[in-house]
């Protein structure tokens, strides 16, 4: 992640003794990993959320004059150029927050004065056409069609205000302010920016705050200048006094007595239509937002300034008092939880009792109701009493109604006469109440206050831009450190301004009371978390392009505003270069490793070769070495056979003739001798096929045995030899696919001849005849150690997030000189 910071200066108060300059080095921490939600979405989308391509192809289409004749473009614009001319990657701002006050306040002026002087001179009213109630929804929704909770119905249905009509017209006689304003002026509405309006009852207790805040204003020409604290600078926001009604002139209205809800049926009374109108639409009662029971004005129109600066009345529902404190004061807010307080009578004495003199406090009640504190609500607390052991803390719910029922409510038994007047209590149901502090810190988990906050570690307001968030979402958090400290332990670290939950905070900071001349290091973490079921900022400018392009040129140039200060659209251009560099390096390590694969398949190629090769070699080897051995058998057998016809020529004029055995000696001499011509035989022919009898049956030359043999064993060798016929053919049967000729079966070394003993032919051996080489037979691509891409959670889904930051440096010293030092890293 890439980071821009804004640093800036803010004085407080004058101390007796000025600090020194207070370098400050900044250096980012790598993130943590993201959790991220399951993809319940179908279809793959974009992985990261870069803003600037579709951005600048949906400004193309737009009209010349939309694209910088708006004050936002102008200041968009300005904003690069700063960032421009300053080193680094964002914009560093070395300036004091009072000046960018002072800036803002007087361009304010001047577009008060000119719209003044141009309606005075066309004798007309100021009409705000950037933020014309009357035109659309587009003030009361958010870019995704979103509208307020408030006006949302339990069947779904949306009733929005009926009607609109300016200050003059609902008020007899209208007045900003009557004696100043004061936190029992407030008065919730339909709508759920509770948590605004209690940082407005509390900054109204101090006169000089509240007046800040209107710096420019025409009640005649209905024109009013409003500045608020954004991103670590002051903005400003041009209204007409134009404020949504209850009533309708067009509203179907009955007067019933006796109202029956279940049936809802009652007794109608006649009246007439235009005067209950005209009552309905009168007084602070009659607005439909936030008002004042009397004739004021300026709180409804500071909460129409802020519903404008944020881009619609949606976009401020839900919050934290802390937030809008430091929206209308420039300072800082932290959330205390009051269970983290290590010494609650401290806490008391030196920050809970100033409230109002130096702190600001607030109150966020437990999520459901208790003893008559609305759940989940925001409260303001006015002032302390302590007498003795006796804590009491007066606090006002900004609805204007509905109080504390517990100890020291109004009609308690612990109040006495005494105590009433003491404190200027009275009962009545003015959302005004006291309660004791060990009850405030029970039922008020929360806590906000306001202090002299010395680093703040913050990020874009995404309320600004609703619905261009995308998918990402940042929480902060940060360590101060001294250059050169002993024990090298950090100094501070940061808390919550927003609230408990770090995932919902906007800015982080950290309180030194005592900072000494010096370096400081800042060691900044940033946790981010994708939400895959979010739309990108990509498909919600696709989505709106034609059907709100209006209301997305507006959200779209405060995101763009918001952006500009961290130089995000360098930062694109820079991911893309580095992607496009980052593509050419995988393409050529892709190139070497194919090309290191064709290298090593050759090689194991090669080896299987080899392998086949030798083995085929030392086969034939074998072959040719059996059938050396055959071959010297048959030899010395031929040899045996020649010596023994030559033994039956010696006897054959002695021998007695005997037909059965004379034969078998005549096919031996037969097979002996090929060359010669068979004789002619007189005798029968069914003696030509008589088998001849086993080789070592035949008599040798050195062999003592009588001349003739007997009948009975002539008998037996007989039918020895036939059953070896019959083996000897099955076996020449079998081995018919040999590449060997056939044998004869009266050829008698085919006794030792046998294919089941001969070898495998050399030629018919492949890889699968041996056994599994891990070296040469495994796939050349095949790595155990490789994670599989298809089992990692973003391996088609990578992240490409860019977060900017803002870091602001307060300090009591108008003095001080803050300087933001680069790390080693650049950063």
């Amino acid at each position: 992640m890439r980071s821009g910071f804004i640093g800036t200066a803010c004085p407080m108060a004058d101390p007796a003794t000025p600090y020194p300059a207070i370098p400050i080095r900044i250096v980012p921490e790598p993130a943590q990993d993201a959790s991220a939600t399951p993809e319940t979405t179908a279809g793959k989308r974009d992985a990261d959320d870069t803003f600037y391509d579709s951005w600048d192809r949906f400004l193309a289409i737009q009209p010349k004059r939309a694209k910088t004749g708006s004050r936002m473009a102008r200041m968009v614009e300005a904003e690069k150029q700063a960032v421009d001319g300053t080193p680094g990657d964002g914009l560093q701002v070395r300036e004091r927050a009072a000046k960018s006050w002072q800036e803002a306040a007087e361009e304010c002026k001047g577009k008060v004065k000119a719209i003044v002087e141009e309606c005075k001179r066309l004798n007309r009213k100021y009409v705000d056409y950037q933020f014309d109630l009357e035109a659309g929804p587009y003030p009361l929704q958010d870019l995704r069609g979103v509208y307020p909770q408030a006006i949302m119905r339990s069947d779904g249905s949306v009733e929005p205000p009926p009607w609109v009509k300016r200050v003059e017209d609902i008020f007899d006689k209208p007045q900003f302010y009557v004696d100043g304003a004061t936190p029992t002026d407030v008065h919730q509405g339909s709508s759920g920016d509770c948590w605004f309006l209690a940082a407005l009852m509390a900054i109204s207790a101090k006169k000089d705050l509240v007046e800040k805040l209107c710096v420019a204003r025409d009640e005649l020409v209905g024109v009013y200048g409003f500045v608020f604290y954004r991103d670590g600078e002051w903005v400003y926001e041009v209204i007409d006094d134009k404020l949504y009604l209850k009533v309708g002139d067009d509203d179907d209205l009955a007067i019933v007595r006796d109202w029956d809800r279940e049936n809802k049926k009652g007794r109608y009374i006649d009246y007439d239509d235009d005067k209950l109108t005209a009552q309905l639409q009168r007084g602070g009662e009659a607005l439909y937002f936030s008002h004042c029971k009397s004739s004021e004005t300026w709180l409804p129109l500071i909460e129409k300034a802020y519903a404008k600066a944020h881009g619609d009345y949606a976009a401020v529902e839900g919050g934290y008092a802390s937030e809008g404190i430091e929206d209308l004061t420039g300072g800082v807010g932290v959330v205390l939880n009051p269970e983290d307080i290590m010494d609650k009578d401290r806490f008391w004495r030196e920050q809970l009792s100033q409230v109002n003199e130096n702190f600001l406090f607030g109150g966020g009640s437990k999520r459901k109701d208790s003893k008559g504190v609305v759940g989940g609500h925001a409260y303001t607390v006015l002032r302390t009493f302590e007498e003795g052991d006796l804590r009491l803390l007066q606090l006002r719910n900004p609805w204007g109604r509905t109080e504390w029922e517990g100890d020291w409510s109004d009609g308690s038994k612990l109040w006495t006469p005494e105590m009433m007047i003491k404190l200027g209590h009275t009962f009545g149901d003015d959302g005004v109440f006291w309660m004791s502090y060990k009850d405030f810190l029970k039922h008020f988990p929360r806590i906000n206050r306001k202090g002299p906050v010395v680093f703040v570690l913050s990020q874009p307001d995404d309320r600004y831009f609703r619905g261009l968030e995308g998918r990402f979402e940042y929480s902060l958090h940060f360590r101060v450190y001294k250059e050169g400290r002993e024990n090298d332990h950090w100094i501070v670290r940061s808390l919550h301004n927003s609230g408990a939950d770090a995932r919902s905070t906007r800015s982080v900071s950290a309180e030194i009371e005592d900072l000494d001349p010096g370096k400081y290091i800042v060691l900044i973490k940033v946790t981010g978390t994708r939400y895959a079921s979010a739309l990108t900022q990509q498909e919600i400018i696709l989505a709106c392009a034609v059907a709100r392009k209006e209301k997305l040129l507006d959200v779209g140039r405060r995101l763009d505003y918001a952006l500009t200060k961290g130089d995000k659209r360098g930062m694109e251009k820079a991911v893309k270069v580095q992607a496009k560099v980052d593509e050419r390096l995988v393409e050529r390590q892709g190139l070497k490793r194919a090309r290191m694969s064709k290298r090593e398949e050759l090689k194991r190629s090669r080896l299987r070769k080899k392998r086949i090769d030798d083995d085929i070699a030392g086969k034939r080897k074998a072959v040719a070495a059996a059938r050396k051995v055959k071959a010297d058998e048959k030899k010395q057998q031929s040899n045996r056979g020649d010596n023994r016809c030559a033994s039956a020529a010696v006897d054959e004029d002695t021998a007695p003739k005997n037909q059965a055995v004379s034969a078998v000696p005549a096919t031996t001499s037969e097979e002996s001798t090929p060359n010669a011509e068979p004789a002619e035989s007189s005798e029968p022919k069914a003696n030509d096929v008589t088998p001849p009898s086993e080789p070592e049956a035949t008599p040798s030359a050195t062999d003592t045995q009588p001349d003739s043999l007997p009948a009975d064993d002539t008998k037996t060798d007989t039918e020895a030899a036939t059953k070896k016929l019959s083996e000897l053919a099955l076996d020449d049967k079998q081995d018919t696919a040999s590449e060997d000729p056939p044998v004869s079966p009266l050829d008698t070394s085919s006794d030792d001849d046998d294919a089941s003993d001969s070898p495998p032919p050399p030629e018919e051996l492949v890889d699968d005849d041996f056994e599994w080489d891990s070296d040469i037979d495994n796939p050349v691509d095949s790595d155990d150690d490789e994670p599989d891409p298809k089992n990692e959670i973003f391996a088609e889904d990578p992240w490409n997030a860019v977060c900017v930051l803002g870091l602001r440096v307060y300090s009591l010293d108008s003095m001080a000189k803050v300087t933001v030092v680069k790390g080693e890293n650049g950063s």
